[in-house]
């Protein structure tokens, strides 16, 4: 077990970190991570975070688990144990707070549920962290030591994020995981009335600084991170600084001998502004996770997402994919415009754009959102909770439609998405239409370990792929080989990722509504 210290001397307070396991969903990408050899998607950032704002002269040794990694410890030695997660988390937060607390070890619980949900964590925890941590984990530390601890740690303002340290990865194994998470900013400005994560960070955007941020870029590299995603929830929440930021990433990965992949959340604003889209394609952005969720404008007035009204959304899709990065295409069914006709006008846009990716979700009204106090007004939610996932379960009532026939036909579309050959023609579709390919990297070289994740792909699809996926995988391969071989590597990334969505279409979704 690993063991990071903090402090000098002989005697240390020992802390057990714990990341709860995640609840099996769409978002969780397992099918991916098993094909490429790792354990899940992405470390929490949290924890590391909060070992790297222990103050000096405090002494204390931290232990972590990761239940997507190893199994937690229940009889684990330690002084204190502290839990964090989401609202997608909550039963296990539950489950782990009353079971060392039954084991008479003190509790420490923070993070977005425990902060948005805080009524619901009220006697959860022996010391319960409402708002982001910065400031109240150093004093809480000092306290503790002392102890003379309080029982709530409550920030109310935003802190400054040039505040906010890197994280300290010294206790993950980075093969464990896809991607090394970096987070650039909080506060999204746009108002989407179903969206909670403004009720947690708020609507003014703020930002580590681009110095901060890049040495956060080079840690994941140093600690051999092929892939970088950046959390943030609106990465083009301050243009300005996401322009900095991008030069500053370009200067530094074109002259990398194993340069950094990127991914993130942004708007499909990104697309009405030519020079940071190239600017992306240059910095090596592979995808980019964009919140379209419909194509009917009453839908999108209804919630309030103006921005994605301003200019032809399919146009701003397709000029995403001409620069060779690949739009996720978050869409949402179940807004109070959407008939049964809304399924065909999705599948339609999906097709129409060539977008390989797409994830469909069921409208939800997280507690706290504008969504759930109008619902709730209007006598339209069910029961008073939102579980945090968006699949498979909604806490509204449809206004056109019943909910039977809602997830009826949610279930369909989401067939006719991931259905092999569909897929494959969009996947083809996709790679055709590149137009701009990035010359900046001739210090690239040969990377052992993409190598033999394509090596295990390979192995996997020759012998335990179901044959649909597996005629799928080479038929792709082989195609693309001939139309530009330069896009394999592409290829192989997209195919990896369509292995998950297979896998939960043809295990999670049911047979029948």
């Amino acid at each position: 077990m690993k063991i990071r210290r903090y402090g000098s001397g002989n005697s240390f307070k020992r802390i057990y970190l714990v990341a709860p396991r995640h609840p099996e969903n769409f978002w969780s990408m397992q099918g991916t991570a098993a094909l490429l050899g790792a354990s899940t998607l992405m470390p929490n950032a949290a924890l590391p975070t909060l070992m790297a704002l222990t103050p000096p002269g405090i002494n204390v040794e931290y232990a972590l688990c990761d239940e997507n990694i190893s199994d937690l410890d229940w009889n684990m030695p330690c002084d204190l144990v502290v839990i964090t997660g989401t609202t997608l988390h909550k039963k296990r937060i539950h489950e782990l707070c009353d079971g060392f607390r039954n084991n008479g070890v003190k509790v420490a619980l923070g993070g977005a549920y425990a902060s948005i949900n805080h009524d619901q964590c009220t006697h959860l925890a022996d010391y319960h962290f409402i708002g982001e941590a910065e400031y109240t984990w150093p004093v809480f530390l000092q306290q503790w030591t002392k102890e003379c601890a309080r029982p709530v740690y409550h920030q109310k303002t935003y802190v400054d994020l040039k505040d906010s340290p890197a994280p300290d990865w010294s206790l993950i194994d980075v093969n464990d995981y896809i991607n090394i998470n970096v987070q650039t900013s909080r506060g999204c400005p746009n108002h989407c009335e179903f969206c909670d994560v403004i009720q947690y960070v708020g609507k003014k955007p703020r930002t580590k600084s681009a110095e901060q941020v890049m040495l956060e870029v080079r840690n994941a590299h140093a600690l051999g991170a092929r892939t970088v995603f950046f959390s943030d929830d609106n990465f083009l929440a301050n243009k300005v600084f996401t322009e900095k930021l991008l030069g500053a990433i370009i200067a530094w990965n074109k002259v990398q001998t194993r340069p950094l992949s990127f991914s993130t959340q942004i708007t499909v604003e990104i697309a009405d502004d030519e020079k940071l889209l190239q600017m992306c394609a240059d910095a090596r952005f592979s995808v980019l996770f964009l919140g379209v969720e419909t194509v009917r404008r009453e839908s999108l007035e209804e919630v309030k997402k103006y921005h994605n009204l301003k200019f032809d959304i399919f146009e701003r899709v397709n000029r995403i994919s001409r620069y060779g990065i690949m739009p996720f295409l978050g869409m949402i069914v179940g807004f109070d415009h959407d008939d049964e006709s809304v399924f065909a006008e999705i599948e339609d846009f999906i097709t129409c754009t060539s977008s390989p990716i797409a994830g469909i979700s069921l409208l939800n009204a997280p507690r706290n959102t504008p969504l759930y106090k109008r619902l709730e007004k209007e006598n339209r939610l069910i029961g008073d909770d939102f579980s945090g996932e968006w699949q498979l379960n909604t806490n509204i009532i449809p206004k056109q439609l019943s909910r039977e026939v809602l997830l009826k036909h949610y279930c369909e579309l989401f067939k006719k998405i991931y259905d092999p050959e569909r897929f494959h023609a969009r996947l083809l579709g996709w790679l055709r239409q590149m137009e701009y390919h990035s010359d900046l990297y001739s210090h690239k070289k040969f990377d052992p370990k993409q190598f033999f994740q394509g090596a295990r792909m390979i192995r996997y699809f020759l012998f335990r792929a179901k044959p649909p996926e597996r005629k799928i995988f080479f038929k792709t391969l082989i195609e693309t080989g001939k139309t530009n071989p330069r896009l394999l590597r592409r290829a192989f990334s997209f195919l990896a990722q369509y292995h998950h969505f297979y896998d939960f279409v043809h295990t999670k979704l049911p047979e029948r509504i």
